[in-house]
C-alpha cells in the first residue's frame, strides 16, 4: 500500500482523563458535535480548503486526517478549532480547553479489526511526538522563568496551544496576532533521542 502525504492534526482534550466517567462522556460529546457542526458542516471556507479524510478516536481526542494543503489553511483551520472550543461548554469555571498538534507526513490508510478506517505510519508518531515534546518543553520554559510556579500553573500555560512541525511552522508568524506569544524550539528530543524543531503558538485567543 503506498504511502500518502497528508495533514495530521492531534488533538488532547485538557484534563480529560482527571474527569469523571460521566463528564468524560459529556465532554467527549459536546467535542464531537463541536467538530461536526462549527468546523465541517457549517465551515464553507474550510469545507473548500481542509479536506478531511478521517476522525481516528484516542480516548481523550482523536487524530484528524486530511489531504495534503498549503500550511497557511491548515493553521486558519487550527485556530479556529482551538479559539472556538473555548467558548463552548464549562469545565471547573473554564472554558474547555484543547492542546493539538499538526504537520504535513506520511502514512498508510487501513481497515482495523473493528472494520473502520484508520491509519499508521510515521507521520502519526511524529504528531504525537510533537505533541507530547512541544508540551513538555513550553512548561519546562515556563517553570525556568517562574520558579515559584507549580506544575498546574505550567499545564494551565501549555492549554489551547498549537504544537507545529516545521512543515506547518512557517505560516506561523502570519497568525501572530492570534495568540499570546510564539515560541520557536530547536533539538527538542524524544525519548528515542530523535530531535525535531517544534514551534508553539501559546495560547490561541478565544474568538
Amino acid at each position: 500500500i503506498p504511502e500518502q502525504e497528508k495533514l495530521i492534526i492531534l488533538i488532547d482534550i485538557v484534563g480529560f482523563s482527571k474527569s469523571t466517567t460521566r463528564e468524560q462522556v459529556y465532554t467527549i460529546y459536546v467535542f464531537q458535535q463541536y467538530l461536526i457542526s462549527h468546523i465541517i458542516s457549517s465551515s464553507i471556507t474550510f469545507r473548500s480548503k481542509i479536506n478531511i479524510n478521517q476522525f481516528v478516536p484516542t480516548g481523550d481526542g482523536c487524530y484528524i486526517v486530511a489531504d495534503k494543503c498549503d500550511p497557511r489553511p491548515a493553521l486558519e483551520f487550527l485556530i479556529a478549532l482551538v479559539s472556538g472550543f473555548r467558548s463552548v461548554g464549562e469545565s471547573d469555571g473554564d472554558g474547555l480547553s484543547l492542546r493539538v498538534s499538526a504537520l504535513l507526513g506520511s502514512c498508510v490508510p487501513f481497515m482495523d479489526m473493528a472494520h473502520h478506517r484508520n491509519f499508521v505510519g510515521v507521520g502519526m508518531n511524529e504528531a504525537a511526538r510533537i505533541l507530547t515534546g512541544g508540551q513538555s518543553v513550553l512548561e519546562q520554559s515556563f517553570m525556568s522563568l517562574h520558579p515559584d510556579a507549580d506544575i498546574s500553573e505550567a499545564k494551565h500555560f501549555s492549554r489551547n496551544s498549537i504544537f507545529l512541525g516545521d512543515s506547518i511552522a512557517c505560516a506561523a508568524d502570519i497568525f501572530a496576532d492570534k495568540c499570546s506569544y510564539i515560541y520557536k524550539f530547536g533539538d527538542v528530543a524524544d525519548k528515542h533521542g530523535i530531535t525535531r524543531n517544534i514551534t508553539v503558538m501559546q495560547d490561541i485567543l478565544q474568538r
